[in-house]
Parts: structure tokens; sequence; C-alpha cells
């Protein structure tokens, strides 16, 4: 009887040490797989873009209020093989997810496709063709289109209103979606068409002279509508140089701060802009998902936009 006992209290000791050893096989193999520190490469298209300086400061604020998050940012300066590279660059670093706000959807999809067969990429602002990429952020444009059309409608009246249109890339897919929107709202309105779009490339510069061209002959326009508030800046100073009176100029992006959007319509300078989220704070929210293996991921997020005018901000 005293043998049977020993056998068994010896079995059960053999068994608890067992599932400890399994405990701590299982506790090890845990450890070992979380990292101490993500690293998070974020690849820009430019930031002379101020919308775009305030994507990377929302970033960097977010990852700040987490400590296992190191982000590395790559600026492309508007230049789509720099931005190739730049995406390359961050793989071979050892990026474990990637952030690309992308200069060219169409250019830059074989890349984001590669770097998506290696590690989780998360777009902002513009979208690639198939569905090649983990998440994309961006802002509901068609809905800015939409708005821009209804709001220009409003400051028309029933009179006669020619609108040129301020696209910042010709056929990007932020621009088409904007368009879009906005052509669809002005059907409706017999009085409202467009005098011709013209690209100004993001940049307040390039979009002040191409208008300036325009404006010196052509003095029937009434509307100008910018898919940036920066481009609209430039469309305003246009304006001044060539002394064409009575032009309502409108923007997309609604940033705070001195010359933003905002405070563009406050001093009467547009008489409208678009809040156009930028998703950064999104973006790091959403990585620190996936890289801690989450399933709740959708494969898109469109963020909402505000109609910002005088009336509204006085209110």
């Amino acid at each position: 009887m005293n043998n049977k006992r020993k056998i068994i209290y010896l079995s059960i000791i053999i068994a608890c040490i067992c599932g400890l050893i399994i405990f701590v096989i299982h506790l090890y193999r845990t450890n070992s797989q979380k990292k101490d520190t993500f690293i998070i490469g974020m690849s820009q298209a430019n930031l002379y873009e101020p919308w775009r300086i305030s994507m990377n400061k929302e970033i960097q604020e977010e990852a700040k209020k987490h400590s296992n998050i190191k982000i590395i940012f790559k600026d492309a300066g508007g230049d789509v093989e720099k931005q190739k590279k730049d995406i390359e660059d961050l793989m071979n670093f050892g990026a474990d997810l990637l952030i690309v706000s992308i200069n060219n959807s169409k250019e830059l999809a074989p890349t984001v496709r590669k770097a998506y067969e290696s590690l989780p990429v998360i777009l902002l602002d513009r979208a690639v063709e198939g569905y090649d990429y983990t998440l994309y952020i961006g802002a509901d444009t068609k809905s800015i289109g939409v708005q821009a059309g209804e709001l220009i409608a409003n400051l028309a009246g029933n009179n006669k209103a020619n609108v040129i249109e301020v696209q910042g890339i010709l056929d990007s897919s932020t621009d088409k979606e904007i368009t879009n929107g906005f052509k669809e709202a002005i059907s409706n309105y017999k009085n409202i068409a467009i005098d011709r779009t013209i690209v100004g490339n993001w940049q307040k510069n390039e979009t002040e002279d191409k208008l300036e061209e325009i404006l010196k002959d052509d003095k029937d326009v009434n509307i100008i509508f910018a898919h940036s508030d920066y481009m609209a800046l430039g469309a305003y100073y246009a304006t001044v140089s060539t002394n064409s009176k009575n032009i309502k100029i409108i923007g997309v992006d609604g940033l705070e701060g001195p010359q933003g959007g905002i405070d563009l319509v406050r001093n009467g300078i547009l008489q409208g802009t678009f809040t156009c989220k930028t998703g950064g704070k999104e973006a790091v929210d959403y990585a620190i998902k996936i890289l801690n293996k989450k399933d709740d991921i959708p494969k898109k997020v469109l963020l909402k936009c505000n109609k910002i005018t005088k009336d509204i901000l006085s209110n």
C-alpha cells in the first residue's frame, strides 16, 4: 500500500513539474515574440504643403504617447523615384510597419505592393488601385466636392458663375473624387459652369503664376475652387496682382494657425474651406493595433469633412 501511495505521489509530482515546464516554455515563447520597440517607417510625399507638415506633426505627437514606438520619417520632396527609394530604405532598415502618404498612386503601386508582401502598410490620403495594403485612411473627398459645389451655388445665387478649378495633381485619386463630387453637385445648377481646370501641383507659387496668366486675359471668372488652402492662397495673390476684383475663392484643408484655412476664412481671404483631417493620429492608433495582432482592422477608414465659412466661425 505504501509503495502504491509513493507511486501516486511521485506521479503527481512529475505531472506538476511537467506542467510547470510547459508553462515556462509557453511564457518564454510569448515574451520572445514581443518586441521592446516597434519601428514605424513614415514615407511622406512632400513637406512643402502645410497640410503634410501637419500630418507629420500629428503622427509624431501621437507616437510620443507610446514608449514602445519609434517613428522614422522620410520626405520624398515631391519626387516619385525618391519616394520609391525611401520606402525601400525603410524596409531595409527593419521597419515593422509602414505608413505611406503617396505622391503618385499609379507609379507607386508596384512599390507599395512589394512592401505589403513583407510587412503591414497603412496608406494615408491617397490609395492605390487594388487591395495590396493593410489599411487606407483618408478624408471623405467626394463629400468635399459635393459640399464645395453647394457652397459655390450659394455664393453665386441666381447669377451666372464661371469657376476655375485648381487640382493638386492631374487625375490623382484624391483630386478625381473631389472633382467628381463637385461636378455632381453643380450639375443641378444651370448658372454654374467650370471655365477650366488647372493643376497647381499643391504649390502656392505655381498656382499663383498660372492664374496670373489666365486672369490677365479672362475677365469672366467669378469663383476659384482650389483643392487645398495653400493653392487657394496662391489664387488670392493672383487676383491681387492682376487687380481682379470680386472673385470669390474657396479651398480645402481647414488647418488652424497663421495662414491656415480657418485663419484665411476668418480674415475674408477665402469665402470658405473644408476641414480635411490628415489621419496622422488615426494611423498611429491603427498601427499599434496591427502590430499587436488585433483582428478588428478595417480595410478603409473615411474621415468626416466639414464646411467652414465666416458665418460658421462666428456662431
